[in-house]
């Protein structure tokens, strides 16, 4: 007998939400997702319900909105606890900044090696220090 698969609970672990009719792209964004690229909340949400995913770790992506993390925060709002996020902060960001990124609903940051490269990053011993105060974590992505 085969057991459903939709019906197991499931969390996704990595999903951009990008809404840029609500939530306009950075005009010096280096890339600005289009068509199939975007996923608004709303495509989100009936998506994770016709696969039966419970919850989803919304990552702020490089792409469009830059360090701006309001879609991302926007959504999680909305989301009635489905969702957590990873944000996308300066390396300068305080502590301040990231107390009230936590409130609302954020867990970690993320550091784009692949884009920036590790140089970008030498610096950020303050906010490494920031987010272990805060029980936060950074999500790296990097190339193998």
């Amino acid at each position: 007998m085969r057991s459903d698969v939709f019906a197991e609970a499931k969390i996704d672990c990595h999903v951009h939400v990008l809404d840029p009719a609500r939530f306009p792209y950075r005009a010096d964004t280096h890339y600005a997702p289009t068509g199939q690229e975007i996923g608004t909340p709303a495509q989100l949400a009936q998506v994770m319900d016709a696969y039966g995913t419970r919850h989803a770790l919304l990552v702020g992506p490089n792409s469009g909105y830059g360090l701006d993390n309001a879609c991302m925060l926007d959504t999680i709002a909305r989301g009635e606890g489905r969702y957590k996020g990873i944000a996308v902060v300066a390396n300068d960001a305080t502590l301040d900044e990231l107390q009230a990124l936590k409130r609302a609903g954020v867990v970690g940051v993320a550091w784009n090696v692949t884009h920036y490269g590790l140089e970008h990053y030498r610096a950020a011993q303050p906010l490494l220090d920031g987010l272990v105060a805060l029980d936060m974590f950074v999500d790296i992505q990097g190339e193998l």
